[in-house]
């Protein structure tokens, strides 16, 4: 990735440290000759080797605890110096609930109003939204009890929970047996009992892609799409390819112009055989920007900038047909699918000779040229998925508390137990 250079360096302080976003930011702004902080919760994620981190600032556990979080995100920027606080995961959540703490220590940040997050945070309001709107999106049903879920539901299909992150919380189901079991699990059991509806959707046959804009107060700056070339790990995008995808990009303008939305906004969709997208999730941040600066699509430029109070002029649209890997989580796919370490030691070739689906593509998620010690994460996952591929899932891992907000952290941030139904004050 050739370095571009900033007018003028920032300290930027990064929310979280644990996620592959988290990584590739900092990848990104460093490259820009960014200063950037992290704010961690716990060691031990992708930002655990690299030589690009300036600060580390312990805080506690954000998904537990969104308030106390904030509170040591504020005794950080009171005692540390920093222009941008860029919200990476679901730390946007308590950012947009209380708007001016940040701003009031004159820090730049760009959070939308927390009226409009919470459309989109909770999946049942996120339906609602796409329908108002004349969006399309897969038929979903939104169902209120486990007997309604396991009599209503046209097989196959996913089920869905109202609050929930990445791929967590997301079930496919096959079989009436399938749903019975879904209706018995202690997260799906919570959420009927909080009044909270179930998503039941139908899966669309076709390629799965993502894009991402920022907005000023409602008025795109950026935007990047990618296509989904190879699955990885827990759904992730293991190789991706940049794309020209105007009618999405025209269908998330629309999104982001409703929502009055302030900062990153992302939405994954299918586009079917007639080419045709409908959108099966929206997440109220930035997502993996790596593959959108290697295409020339400015989207941490523009998000610093309206961080900052500028007003950008629409960036230029980025190259199609630039292809990059996460070979991290290519090669924990395999143990997920219960894979042979042969299969492991073929992708390990394959990545290191760049060849098959790596040919002319760049790693995004540890630049080892960049960053040295990236290498060493790599390395390390290669040697235990070769010594038992059964060891993907404890290296994976589950959502962590550090990222993902629990539902009565959500309550806690807006009381009305059928969140988001209301004002949040």
């Amino acid at each position: 990735m050739a370095a571009r250079p900033e007018a003028a360096p920032l300290r930027v302080l990064l929310t979280e440290s644990v996620s592959a976003s988290a990584r590739q930011a900092v990848t990104v702004l460093t490259r820009r000759g960014h200063s950037v902080g992290v704010l961690e919760p716990r060691r031990g994620g992708l930002l655990s080797a690299t030589c690009r981190v300036r600060r580390r600032h312990p805080v506690p556990a954000f998904g537990a605890d969104p308030v106390g979080y904030l509170e040591a995100l504020l005794d950080v920027l009171r005692t540390h110096r920093y222009d941008v606080v860029l919200p990476i995961h679901e730390q946007v959540a308590v950012l947009s609930r209380y708007p001016g703490e940040v701003a009031g220590l004159g820090v730049g940040i760009a959070v939308p109003p927390f009226t409009s997050l919470a459309r989109v945070a909770n999946k049942a309001e996120a339906v609602r939204l796409l329908t108002d709107l004349g969006l399309p999106q897969p038929a979903t049903a939104l169902v209120g009890s486990a007997d309604e879920l396991c009599s209503a539901a046209e097989l196959p299909c996913y089920v869905k929970l109202p609050v929930a992150s990445g791929s967590r919380g997301v079930w496919f189901a096959s079989r009436p047996e399938d749903l019975r079991r879904l209706a018995s699990r202690t997260e799906v059991i919570d959420a009927f009992a909080r009044g909270w509806p179930v998503l039941v959707q139908r899966p669309v046959a076709g390629r799965f892609v993502m894009m991402q804009a920022v907005f000023d107060h409602g008025e795109p700056v950026a935007a990047h799409a990618v296509l989904r070339v190879h699955e990885g790990v827990l759904g992730s995008a293991a190789v991706k390819e940049s794309v020209h995808l105007p009618e999405l990009q025209r269908q998330l303008g629309t999104l982001g112009a409703e929502l009055r939305w302030h900062g990153a906004l992302s939405v994954d969709a299918i586009i079917d055989r007639h080419g045709a997208a409908r959108l099966v999730d929206v997440n109220p941040r930035l997502v993996e920007p790596v593959n959108a600066e290697l295409a020339g699509a400015d989207l941490i430029g523009r998000l610093l900038a309206v961080s900052r109070g500028e007003s950008p002029s629409p960036a230029a649209a980025g190259r199609a047909g630039v292809r990059t890997h996460m070979a991290l989580m290519a090669l924990l796919r395999h143990g997920e699918l219960g894979h042979r370490r042969r299969d492991v030691a073929a992708e390990l070739w394959n990545v290191l000779t760049g060849r098959d689906r790596y040919a002319g593509s760049v790693e995004e998620l540890l630049p080892a040229r960049w960053d040295p010690p990236a290498a060493l994460a790599f390395i390390a996952v290669g040697t235990a998925l070769m010594a038992s591929t059964r060891l993907w899932r404890p290296i994976a891992g589950s959502s962590p508390a550090s990222m993902t907000l629990s539902a009565d952290a959500w309550r806690a941030l807006k009381p009305d137990p059928r969140w988001p139904v209301g004002d949040p004050a």
